[in-house]
């Protein structure tokens, strides 16, 4: 078994996003400036025996930063040659040969390119599929990082959906890969993946669970961008106890100092 971690541009934003507070003022510095930071956007792949399995799309090519262009809170900067599927071909592979798509949660960061996966079922948890299609049909999901144009598109290819319900925390894919339901938090509920590799060990993907190493701790910060609070502190407890018992590393979703120091794609872990 080979896992590929996929480097798929990245993203900027108000580091406050990421952390809440962590620019907070004081007496002597009352009014401190915003920190305007990168962060990686990835993806990962494993090839089994038994098939490919893709952990999250990438950002649209569409939500790119663009001088002119609209102002956005958080812009994407990437080209041709780092989207999904120009990862996937230089590994000698294409959408079609992706048996499942791990969708960690619907933000327009993840699920960019989800509509290409026709051939793949597609695992996320009920949770988020049915509150974020609920936005959807109503129209409600504003300038947040939910999008229109992603849901519109895979919703035109009859994708096939394999939903985690709520009280299930553990879907095994294939031998040695497991979705991971870690509920509510960052957004309304959100999926990760556990990898267990013969030489390399084990890893466990977290996505926006945990953004950064600082929002574990201890103590553990919640981010700005947040659905739920109380239910992200729950989220993190349970994610550092299950990497524990599982002897998995934690991969946080946008932690760029962390992201800097993986082998990518081409390269891998077996």
């Amino acid at each position: 078994m080979k896992l590929y971690v996929l480097d798929l541009g990245k993203m900027y934003l108000d580091e406050s996003a990421l952390v809440a507070g962590i620019h907070g003022g004081s007496l002597r510095n009352q009014n401190p400036a915003a920190q305007w930071v990168d962060i990686p956007v990835q993806a990962a792949l494993v090839e089994t025996a038994g098939g490919l399995v893709l952990y999250d799309t990438g950002c649209n090519l569409r939500e790119a930063f663009t001088p002119d262009g609209e102002d956005t809170p958080s812009p994407f900067e990437g080209t041709e040659e780092m989207l999904v599927t120009a990862q996937l071909k230089r590994l000698g592979f294409t959408p079609d040969d992706v048996k499942y798509v791990v969708m960690s949660h619907l933000h327009c960061d993840h699920a960019g390119y989800l509509y290409l996966f026709r051939n793949a079922e597609i695992i996320a948890a009920d949770k988020e599929f049915s509150q974020a299609m609920r936005l959807y049909g109503l129209r409600g999901f504003g300038p947040g990082p939910y999008k229109y144009a992603d849901f519109d598109a895979f919703l035109k290819e009859n994708l096939r959906w394999r939903l985690i319900p709520d009280d299930v925390r553990e879907h095994e894919i294939l031998p040695g890969v497991t979705a991971v339901n870690f509920g509510t938090g960052h957004t309304f509920a959100l999926t990760g993946l556990c990898v267990e590799l013969a030489d390399a060990g084990n890893f466990l993907f977290t996505a926006d669970a945990l953004y950064r190493s600082e929002n574990l701790g201890p103590p553990i910060r919640i981010p700005g961008l947040i659905f739920d609070s109380a239910a992200y502190v729950k989220s993190a407890e349970f994610i550092a106890a299950y990497a524990k018992a599982k002897n998995a590393t934690i991969l946080f979703g946008h932690d760029k100092h962390q992201f800097a120091t993986l082998k990518k794609a081409p390269d891998f872990y077996a």
